[in-house]
């Protein structure tokens, strides 16, 4: 029975898989086919369809190990999120609720693997970056790292939650969205988590909290503040933000 995966028409007759092969690889003038003679003109117009043919089979396969790739990257990404927000809950639902200074350590460390304080930084800043020396861009995303971690490592933070649900991954090459709802006891917010891939591991550079970025927030006031005094009158509040927040958590410590 002839095979009838593959078929290709030549004018009005019709050619089995085998036959294709020959028209890909026999070059004579006529080549018998059925009995018939298919001229060489017949043979070379069918050869460049044939392989017309095989390149968009060859492109669609490679779109097709693209979208299981992206979806298998989407699962790890998910799987890591997961991964990391059950290390949080460990700690910040244990006996001492996650406020012993080792268990403040761990958190901080958990944040300190999550972020790339860089590209946040420089997202925070945004248009202001490139007017900065490599000085006060060093000491810019010091920082931020450090508010950041003092407000994501803070017990608090997590305790108010009651349930996340993960509602979706989008991966686009070296980009990743991961979008959660968290619930709070009257209310709930969306988060959107922005990632990307910095050497091999993927890292948050931004997050979306009902629809607003934190990157952009923070260049709005950012921006105000250094057109209303100076960068250096900036980096002077963020770092008595720190002092106030060090004091605070040193009075409030039993």
């Amino acid at each position: 029975m002839q095979n009838r995966a593959f078929f290709i028409f030549v004018n009005t007759q019709i050619l089995s898989q085998r036959q294709v092969a020959a028209v890909l690889t026999l070059g004579e003038k006529n080549i018998k086919i059925n009995g018939d003679s298919v001229c060489k003109q017949v043979v070379d117009i069918n050869r460049r369809y044939v392989m017309i043919l095989l390149l968009r089979h060859a492109f669609l396969m490679l779109v097709l190990i693209g979208v299981a790739g992206a979806s298998d990257q989407g699962d790890a990404l998910l799987q890591m999120v997961k991964s990391r927000d059950r290390a949080i809950q460990d700690i910040v639902r244990s006996e001492t609720g996650g406020d012993t200074a080792e268990e403040r350590a761990a958190l901080k460390a958990i944040v300190g693997e999550l972020f790339d304080f860089e590209t946040f930084s420089r997202e925070s800043l945004g248009r202001d970056w490139t007017a900065r020396t490599e000085e006060e861009r060093v000491d810019f995303v010091a920082v931020n790292r450090r508010l950041i971690e003092r407000n994501y490592a803070d017990p608090a933070l997590y305790t108010k939650a009651e349930k996340i649900d993960y509602t979706g991954v989008e991966v686009d090459s070296t980009q990743a969205i991961v979008k959660t709802v968290v619930y709070y006891r009257r209310e709930s917010s969306t988060i959107d988590y922005k990632l990307h891939l910095v050497d091999g591991k993927w890292l948050i550079y931004d997050m979306v909290i009902d629809e607003l970025s934190v990157a952009r927030s923070n260049r709005s006031q950012f921006r105000r503040e250094i057109r209303k005094s100076s960068f250096a009158g900036l980096m002077d509040k963020l770092k008595e933000k720190l002092r106030e927040d060090t004091s605070d958590e040193k009075g409030g410590t039993h």
